[in-house]
């Protein structure tokens, strides 16, 4: 009779350890959601007019002329890449077209 109870505190033991370790990854996965959903309302805050207008063709020239005096590639070779080396011919052609 004693053995059987020890194997049942053990295992309520055990399931409890369980619980606790679930409690755990809970509150960090409500943490991590909290954290996302912040990020996502200040990304959607970033989004220039907030609506799916269409871009007009100055417009998508002028954000690819502020991506390159902020220091980065808009050609094709290296988009998006931080420009380390001064000018870039491929990029300033684009601004020119």
């Amino acid at each position: 009779m004693d053995e059987i109870v020890k194997k049942i505190e053990d295992a309520l033991e055990q399931f409890y350890m369980a619980i606790t370790q679930l409690k755990k990854e809970s509150a960090n996965l409500r943490l991590e959601v909290e954290r996302l959903e912040k990020e996502n309302k200040w990304l959607r805050e970033q989004l220039p007019g907030k609506t799916a207008s269409p871009v007009s063709f100055k417009e998508g020239q002028d954000a690819l002329a502020r991506l390159y005096y902020e220091g980065f590639h808009i050609c094709h070779l290296q988009y998006g890449n931080l420009r380390t080396e001064g000018d870039c011919l491929f990029c300033i052609s684009l601004l020119k077209k």
